[in-house]
């Protein structure tokens, strides 16, 4: 989508909250990192997060997956409070996140870093023995990785891997949680210019199959191009939540959090 297209439908009222904070605030030695930020995501929704560096950004998404505890505010998570429950007790409620950097194991196949992933959701105490093809969770994992184009890429190792397709397995490996909720922390960050139209293609993908989606990005025509609605943060504060055409045309964003127009 392109600044001044149609917005696609609104997610709507009827759908329910998933995803819910409430005055949710984070200090360290003694500077407001995210303050007072009150935020809904609907079942089924692509919010995107936007704002310049040192916003709050990573840090909301470090709150929302339980890496971060809040100083105050309350998360809600499919309407549990999950405001000071660990990062495992948010995975098994639904909740699924990415990470700037890469959590993959480098020595591993494609598909063995799939399927451990696979194995673990399904609480499996034999993680590290020798899988047999037609396990569930083997067959969870390749399912996963045919969701993100990877599937022809099962047996090669993930540290040969180029950047793009680390991310698109780093998604897939929290696919194979099966999340209700994603959180994508900067998904094309580091990815080349020729493999971040194949990555968007994959987040559109996941999102198509029905899934709620938060994710913080700075490419502008991903964001524009994926998202029904977009969340700016400025200092810590949530500035505006709207479609991305409102958000698109507003000078105060435009010109002062974003470099002066969206071009």
């Amino acid at each position: 989508m392109t600044p001044g297209a149609p917005d696609r439908a609104p997610t709507g009222g009827a759908r329910d909250v998933v995803l819910r904070t409430t005055g949710l605030t984070w200090r360290v030695g003694g500077f407001t990192i995210v303050e007072d930020i009150d935020l809904e995501v609907r079942e089924g929704e692509f919010l995107s997060v936007i704002g310049p560096n040192g916003a709050g950004k990573s840090t909301l998404i470090n709150l929302l997956s339980g890496v971060a505890v809040p100083v105050a505010g309350r998360i809600e998570l499919l309407g549990k409070d999950v405001t000071r429950a660990a990062p495992s007790t948010r995975v098994r409620r639904g909740l699924g996140r990415t990470f700037q950097t890469s959590s993959l194991f480098p020595g591993l196949t494609v598909l063995e870093n799939a399927r451990l992933a696979a194995a673990g959701a399904r609480g499996s105490l034999a993680l590290w023995r020798r899988p047999s093809p037609t396990d569930a969770a083997t067959r969870k994992a390749r399912n996963i990785l045919e969701e993100v184009g990877l599937g022809h890429r099962a047996h090669d190792r993930a540290a040969d891997l180029g950047h793009g397709d680390k991310r698109k397995l780093e998604i897939g490996v929290v696919l194979c949680g099966d999340p209700r909720v994603l959180l994508l922390d900067e998904p094309t960050a580091g990815v080349s210019a020729e493999e971040v139209e194949p990555l968007v293609d994959v987040v559109r993908a996941v999102h198509a199959r029905g899934r709620t989606v938060v994710m913080v990005e700075h490419h502008m025509e991903l964001v524009t191009g994926v998202s029904d609605r977009i969340a700016v943060m400025h200092q810590g504060r949530l500035l505006m939540v709207d479609v991305p055409s409102v958000v698109m045309a507003d000078a105060t964003v435009g010109e002062a959090y974003l470099g002066g127009g969206f071009e």
